[in-house]
């Protein structure tokens, strides 16, 4: 494997040039098979540089890495990542929970899990959460809060 192009990749990820990270992931990615060992890890890395430089692709490439990984908490905190970011909520955060699932000592899992599950009350107490008022009233008004950048859930 390419790790001089993989810890480049994850420097310029960290910086922020989500373009000089799909580069790199991509030669790291490039210098591998689907047998070696940190494939799944590397493709993850790869499918989200690609959704947070508009490549749609990438987040299949996420969802596959994922679904055959039984140890590594990066795959599903990318995962979690490129959900989050293509605006699949629900996805990010069963991406969380099974990332958790696997590694649940994960500091960034952990940490993303507690900045993206800011459950309110109900916005019309005495009908339940799972009533169609107080899920659209709280769409609503989730929608009106500030957006968590992917980046924050990464570092």
């Amino acid at each position: 494997m390419d790790t001089e192009s993989f810890d480049k990749g994850r420097e310029a990820l960290k910086a922020g040039d989500y373009r000089a990270a799909e580069s790199k992931f991509n030669l790291a990615f490039q210098s591998i098979d689907e047998q070696h060992a940190l494939y799944n890890r590397v493709a993850s890395y790869l499918g989200m540089s690609q959704v947070l430089v508009s490549d749609l692709n990438g987040l299949l490439l996420c969802r596959d890495a994922a679904s055959s990984e039984t140890h590594d908490g990066d795959v599903f905190l990318n995962l979690a990542c490129a959900e989050w970011h293509t605006e699949n909520r629900g996805r990010a955060f069963d991406a969380i929970e099974r990332g958790r699932k696997i590694d649940g000592k994960h500091e960034q899992l952990i940490r993303a899990s507690l900045l993206l599950d800011t459950r309110r009350r109900n916005v019309i107490p005495p009908l339940p959460r799972n009533h169609f008022l107080n899920q659209l009233l709280g769409r609503l008004m989730r929608r009106s809060r500030e957006r968590i950048p992917v980046h924050d859930l990464l570092y």
